[in-house]
């Protein structure tokens, strides 16, 4: 039977523990990720020698391998190698102690990284090529053209992609419980543990993603509403 109970009982404690904890990781990856993911995007839109190829190939490693098979492989394998290269050079660091909230942050970083980049990438190529050119016409610098001219316009049109990209990356967040990482997800399977009410703990859980989902889906409407109207204007 379905303990109500229980469920409004765990509900609170997964929203008061868990949801910081997997907003945490997501601010931190879109923090790190996005700047990271325009420059390499922007390199492979304009198509930089030896490092475009590499990108290209790294970009699709991270496209093509699952989320979960990351956080096994990185999680198993990087705390190890670090502490080795660690002794042998004197780092003096023992990553094994390494917050697990830092590792996931890295593993969501590489998987993100590489949607972005494309998200970006197309966003600048579906930026008329005449722009370039009638900036030219008019003084600017190839610099001045793409910070005030072709970047501000691919930014509001890549909104939509990249809003989806984040909250595709904070459900994604569920599958860090494999690393300890007490998220929403670890929380619920912790609470449930103690008296075997999956089914409530699961409950919540579902519940919760669709409302931070909805309220996300929400803001990134409402930033894409304020930025087409403020690109029309200008």
């Amino acid at each position: 039977m379905f303990n109500g109970k229980f469920a409004l009982e765990a509900m609170g404690t997964i929203i008061t523990k868990g949801v910081p904890v997997s907003l945490l990781i997501v601010f931190l990856t879109v923090v790190i990720s996005m700047p990271l993911a325009f420059l390499v995007g922007l390199m492979r839109y304009k198509r930089v020698k030896v490092i475009t190829p590499v990108f290209t190939v790294l970009i699709s490693f991270f496209r093509g391998v699952p989320l979960m098979v990351l956080i096994f492989l990185f999680y198993n394998a990087l705390p190890n190698t670090l502490t080795v290269l660690g002794k042998r050079y004197g780092w003096g660091i023992d990553f094994y102690n390494i917050n697990q909230i830092w590792f996931a942050t890295f593993i969501c970083c590489t998987f993100t990284i590489a949607i972005m980049s494309e998200i970006f990438r197309s966003a600048l190529a579906a930026v008329n090529s005449n722009q370039l050119e009638a900036a030219h016409s008019v003084g600017l610098s190839t610099f001045q053209a793409y910070v005030h001219i072709i970047i501000p316009q691919a930014l509001v049109s890549a909104i939509p992609n990249l809003g989806n990209n984040i909250i595709n990356l904070f459900k994604g967040t569920a599958l860090v419980f494999y690393m300890g990482v007490l998220d929403i997800m670890g929380t619920a399977k912790t609470l449930a543990g103690l008296n075997y009410n999956y089914l409530e703990a699961y409950v919540d859980v579902f519940v919760i993603y669709v409302v931070i989902c909805f309220i996300m889906q929400k803001i990134f409407e409402y930033l894409e509403k304020r930025l087409n109207v403020y690109n029309a204007a200008h």
